[in-house]
């Protein structure tokens, strides 16, 4: 009877790899490559990585209080990659992400379809990503377009996914928001190098990635924004640019009035509007609600029961974070 046992390794390669394509990524690293020769062949087929969901990438302390600890690394980089350093015997003061980045991309080879970066991903790791995935279908950036470099690189690199159906924009803000809690005067260098100079940056960042996405991916259907200021310019390049929205998410940022009502007059052919956690509007207005009423999915969620408004969460943590990073600026040169 034991020798009639099928073995791990004597599966089929095919329904492996059918099945290692729908595990996360950290089973393809943590788990699939222990269990057998076989399983660890079969996990590097590229089929298996047309999904780079990358898991949540958290450099701890991004502040300190004092001055002399600047210079210090990051004590950890969230659960996952703290056990991927410790599993594959890496030295920690080593790690990179952009190095890690790197490694998940070649291994797709060229077929990925869909994209989560990491937070606090650097310019270099985004346009390696950009170069090496030109099959991209949904792309995640979750870093503040306001605060990081990396977000005014997005429009420069966008045009490159030429089949992107879906983006997702901001929402690491939140994590910043925590650490800063803890120790709120000095920024660690790895933090510091990722962020703008600029404060605020002198153009509007998420206003020239629709205008690259307008041009260059034409089966363009889905936007999701978080922690961004939508105001008149962006709802009125968002109508005439991308008349063919399916699908548009707003949460937890500021947006008007006029541009709420703007976009749902303009966008004739989106199916889902959710406008959720935002200020500037009131979810009762009448027009609102009778335009609404003619979208098959319509949310519209004003910030009249939050406790304090995420504009001006917003406003006060990136006002907090710039003057850091001035106070860095003036220690380095003193």
């Amino acid at each position: 009877m034991d020798d009639e046992r099928r073995r791990w390794e004597d599966l089929d390669t095919d329904c492996l790899t059918n099945v290692f394509s729908r595990v996360e990524m950290e089973s393809l690293f943590l788990a699939v490559p222990f269990v057998c020769k076989s399983w660890y062949k079969t996990s590097l087929n590229p089929l298996c990585w047309k999904c780079l969901w990358f898991p949540d990438f958290i450099p701890y302390p991004l502040f300190t209080d004092k001055a002399e600890d600047r210079l210090q690394p990051a004590q950890s980089f969230g659960p996952f990659y703290d056990q991927f350093v410790d599993e594959y015997r890496i030295n920690k003061t080593r790690f990179s992400i952009d190095a890690f980045v790197k490694l998940v991309v070649d291994r797709s080879n060229g077929i990925a379809t869909s994209l989560i970066l990491p937070e606090f991903c650097t310019e270099e790791a985004l346009r390696y990503v950009s170069d090496a995935c030109p099959l991209l279908r949904g792309v995640w950036f979750t870093d503040d377009l306001v605060l990081f470099k990396n977000s005014q690189i997005i429009a420069q690199v966008i045009g490159k996914w030429k089949f992107l159906e879906c983006l997702y924009l901001g929402s690491s803000l939140v994590k910043i928001m925590r650490q800063r809690r803890l120790s709120k005067k000095h920024l660690r260098e790895h933090f510091k190098v990722l962020l703008t100079v600029e404060n605020p940056p002198c153009y509007n960042v998420l206003d020239r990635i629709l205008v690259q996405i307008a041009t260059h991916c034409k089966h363009f259907k889905e936007l999701s924004i978080s922690f961004c200021n939508v105001g008149e310019i962006e709802a009125s390049t968002i109508v005439k640019l991308l008349p063919n929205l399916k699908k548009l998410d707003v949460s937890s940022s500021c947006i008007d009035r006029d541009s709420v009502v703007k976009l749902l007059q303009g966008l004739k052919k989106v199916v889902r509007f959710h406008i959720t956690r935002c200020e500037g509007f009131e979810e009762s207005d009448e027009e609102i609600s009778k335009l609404g009423s003619q979208v098959k999915h319509f949310l519209c969620q004003d910030c009249a029961n939050c406790d304090l408004s995420w504009c001006t969460i917003i406003v006060k943590q990136r006002k907090a974070i710039f003057r850091a990073l001035e106070l860095s600026n003036q220690i380095n040169e003193g």
